[in-house]
């Protein structure tokens, strides 16, 4: 029996389908702009369980673009301010929390258990990034990711048998975490063509200052393309773009 709150899915999804929704749980690494959204998004579509991680908090320079981010929850942990936010959308939804975000302790744990991972680590968190991807890797767990430019974005979808981040980027395969500290995945590898408003020199700027502008529509197409992909690759009736290849949209 389907709930009333899920009844306008079935038509674009069997009975079937929401019930397997319902037994499947999503690992989400960053609970911010695209983790955020994307939260929300698979809440709404029914899944049964969340893992979530971030260890940052919600400040004012979140709420022009994130999904749980008000006046009301400057200052609380993102994962449980969105925590908050999913339950009072499906009160019945699981909802595990790491506070402390993905470590190279917990990152097997974190993704133990699941059966697709979202990376919506922050950009200047490449190496929590890369622990993820070989956390996933050895559980032989898809990791999509998407990233928003502006009025556009990408999604990247690694296989766990396909190409690897560290092959798709140029970095050793068996570079140690250590040494990945305050890198950053390269913009070239988001997308291959960039706004014209983000020059090299701007993006050099953006980066060296640690603040990378962006506004609400670009960080809402991102989960909105990356939850579509992901359900359907759930569901066995369309496999996404696999890296090296990568699903972007563009309005300027």
């Amino acid at each position: 029996m389907i709930k009333e709150q899920f009844i306008r899915n079935i038509g674009i999804m069997s009975e079937d389908e929401v019930q397997k929704l319902h037994e499947t749980t999503i690992a989400i690494a960053g609970c911010g702009c695209i983790g955020g959204f994307s939260a929300e998004l698979l809440t709404r579509m029914g899944i049964g369980k969340l893992i979530l991680a971030d260890p940052d908090v919600f400040d004012v320079s979140n709420i022009n673009r994130q999904c749980a981010a008000t006046h009301h929850t400057v200052g609380q942990r993102k994962v449980e301010a969105l925590k908050n936010h999913l339950l009072s959308i499906n009160p019945e939804l699981i909802v595990e929390c790491y506070r402390e975000g993905v470590t190279e302790e917990n990152a097997r744990s974190f993704v133990d258990g699941a059966d697709y991972v979202i990376d919506a680590i922050d950009y200047f968190a490449f190496a929590e990034s890369v622990t993820l991807h070989r956390a996933a890797r050895e559980k032989s767990l898809f990791v999509t990711t998407s990233v928003a430019l502006g009025f556009g974005t990408s999604v990247l979808t690694f296989s766990p048998f396909g190409m690897k981040l560290e092959e798709y980027i140029g970095i050793p395969e068996d570079i140690s975490i250590a040494k990945l500290q305050g890198q950053t995945f390269p913009p070239s590898g988001y997308s291959q063509a960039l706004p014209d408003y983000a020059t090299e020199e701007k993006i050099h700027s953006w980066i060296r200052n640690r603040t990378i502008p962006t506004i609400s529509v670009g960080q809402a197409l991102g989960p909105g393309a990356l939850v579509s992909q992901l359900v359907l690759h759930l569901l066995d009736r369309k496999e996404p773009p696999i890296v090296p290849e990568s699903f972007q949209l563009h309005f300027e």
